[in-house]
């Protein structure tokens, strides 16, 4: 398991493959990310195959123009 309640995003404009390759995850608590200026998420997923549940609740991800190839997880 990961802990990022505090994590800061509100500076972050990519998120390209940042949980990549995390096989063994599970579960994923992402409601307190700020994705305000996120422009970029491509493969952000890929390859976590154990991945069943992504809390992505308060997400606003207005300015995210590329979301592609999450499908491995």
């Amino acid at each position: 398991s990961l802990d990022l309640s505090n994590f800061n995003t509100s500076s972050v404009t990519n998120m390209g493959y940042m949980f990549a390759g995390c096989s063994s995850l599970k579960f994923l608590d992402l409601s307190n990310f700020n994705t305000s200026l996120v422009t970029n998420a491509d493969n952000m997923f890929y390859n976590c195959h154990r991945l069943v549940n992504i809390n992505v609740s308060n997400w606003h991800p207005s300015n995210l123009s590329n979301f592609t190839n999450n499908k491995q997880w």
